[in-house]
């Protein structure tokens, strides 16, 4: 039975298994509709571009050995069960929803890491000529998740007295 109590869990479940989706079957369309190199004008200040990324954020810490990339997908693990925690624990729906996010956001990266050993970006934003890095939804939907849990902490009333 739901109740209003088990809805932010069931409903944080429910958003991370969309955002994982949505993640897989973006990437899927870019791998199969843009070749390497081929760009996709979608707006004036957006691109699909296909690129893979064999490190972690901006291309930092690549996997240049079987070692370094059982590491990264070890680390990658270790957060995810991390973050599954703080989930499980979440004080409020804000941290329920946005952690759910994280972990969803997570987790499409770990399965593009272990299907293709590298994570599938293709959004290109521009302004002016400079562009920002490449990146895709799951990238994102955690920088989303990491914004909601930093306004979490911003929210929560301090006592700095006790």
């Amino acid at each position: 039975m739901i109740t209003f109590r088990t809805l932010p869990k069931k409903g944080s479940i429910i958003i991370a298994a969309l955002v994982f989706i949505a993640d897989q079957l973006s990437k899927s369309w870019v791998m199969e509709h843009i070749g390497p190199g081929e760009i996709l004008h979608v707006a004036p200040c957006l691109n699909f571009m296909l690129a893979f990324n064999p490190g972690v954020t901006f291309g930092l810490l690549r996997a240049y050995s079987n070692v370094h990339y059982l590491l990264l997908i070890g680390g990658v693990c270790v957060l995810s069960c991390i973050v599954s925690v703080w989930w499980y624990k979440a004080e409020n729906i804000l941290q329920r929803y946005a952690t759910a996010m994280i972990l969803a956001g997570a987790l499409g990266n770990l399965a593009d890491r272990i299907r293709f050993r590298a994570v599938v970006d293709f959004l290109d934003f521009h302004v002016f000529g400079w562009h920002w890095y490449t990146f895709n939804v799951a990238d994102s939907v955690i920088v989303l998740g990491v914004g909601l849990l930093l306004l979490d902490s911003f929210c929560k009333p301090k006592n700095v007295f006790r």
